[in-house]
């Protein structure tokens, strides 16, 4: 790890443990808290194998493995806030390849101030601002994740500057590229996101965006990137939730182009029992994001069912299938998958 790192690092931990101690003089919550996700997919292939390049959850077949397991440590306090999470797993492994050293395992590392009660200033590594899933099982309604959701950033890093209004929120985030804690020997990656979320009774809706540089690359590009989501939950045991992601960039001269829409839904039947399902498409055929020259079509669905045996323990199974509309080198390509998960999540005020 480069010098300008280890200063990064060690500036947002200062900030964490000013913020801790100087929020004494109010109530603060501290917590610490572990999640976990072991998962066992079932392929046609009938050999232990990598999935498909373009997942970066659940990417092991024919093999139990540990898709995250993450221990996090976080307070707040009136004003204060802040978080430190380190994982590993299969997830970890591919998604977080491209970062340097301890980043590698770092799943979050931000610290918050609200120095008026509508205006949040946050610093560090924290989740993205983008789509609706998280790498986090337990908070998704599908066991896996859609495409769409492994292509785009799950966490990111930089400044994020929230103003609340009642039901509405905007943000603007400074961000270091698309999805990246670390910074090399060539230095930050200038990018900016912007946010609006509202909730109008039943209805969430989610507006966000990315402006910027994904990588050092002089062939690359601005990205422009837009999600619009939306969550409609008419009733107690009823969620449905459809989104939209646009994308466009110029690379090596080539305009490149993603569309991608989803719709997930989740029914609960009585408190164990939960069904759910998915039907996704995502189109970028020049490898906008998808990291081959052939770039990606494809149309995928999935359907599940939940066992909630505690209030911390899911057991969930799902069958999902995606077919790869453009390789014509592979007469089958659909590629079914039947997952079995166990998800569980432990949490302990300390104070």
């Amino acid at each position: 790890m480069n010098h300008f790192m280890k200063k990064y690092a060690a500036f947002i931990l200062a900030c964490s443990i000013h913020g801790f101690l100087f929020s004494q003089d109010s109530i603060t919550k501290l917590q610490i808290a572990v999640r976990g996700e072991g998962y066992f997919n079932v392929s046609t292939g009938g050999k232990q194998e990598i999935a498909r390049t373009f997942l970066v959850s659940h990417n092991s077949n024919n093999i139990p493995s540990i898709n995250l397991l993450m221990s996090t440590v976080s307070f707040q306090s009136k004003q204060w806030q802040g978080e430190l999470s380190g994982l590993i797993g299969t997830y970890a492994e591919q998604n977080l390849a491209h970062e340097i050293g301890p980043f590698r395992n770092i799943g979050s590392l931000w610290v918050a101030n609200k120095p008026l009660s509508q205006i949040e200033i946050l610093v560090g590594v924290y989740p993205s601002h983008i789509g609706l899933e998280s790498p986090v099982s337990m908070d998704c309604m599908n066991p896996s994740r859609s495409i769409v959701a492994d292509n785009t950033p799950y966490y990111q890093s930089g400044i994020r500057v929230r103003h609340e209004m009642g039901d509405d929120a905007i943000a603007l985030h400074f961000l270091n590229g698309w999805q990246r804690s670390s910074i090399d020997s060539m230095g930050i990656i200038p990018a900016m996101g912007y946010e609006y979320t509202t909730k109008r009774n039943e209805v969430n809706v989610r507006v966000s965006g990315f402006v910027g540089s994904a990588t050092h690359q002089e062939n690359e590009g601005i990205r422009y990137y837009q999600h619009i989501g939306l969550t409609y939950q008419p009733r107690v045991d009823l969620s449905i939730a459809g989104s939209i992601d646009l994308g466009y960039q110029l690379k090596n001269d080539i305009r490149t182009f993603v569309i991608a829409p989803v719709i997930m839904g989740q029914w609960k039947m009585n408190e164990s029992i939960i069904m759910n399902g998915r039907v996704e498409y995502y189109h970028d055929p020049h490898g906008m994001i998808i990291g081959n020259a052939s770039g990606l079509s494809a149309i995928g669905y999935s359907m599940g069912i939940d066992w909630k045996a505690m209030s911390d323990i899911l057991l969930r199974c799902e069958y999902r299938s995606v077919k790869e509309m453009r390789d014509v080198m592979n007469t089958r390509n659909d590629h079914p998958v039947l997952g079995l998960h166990l998800q569980w999540f432990i949490a302990k005020y300390l104070m």
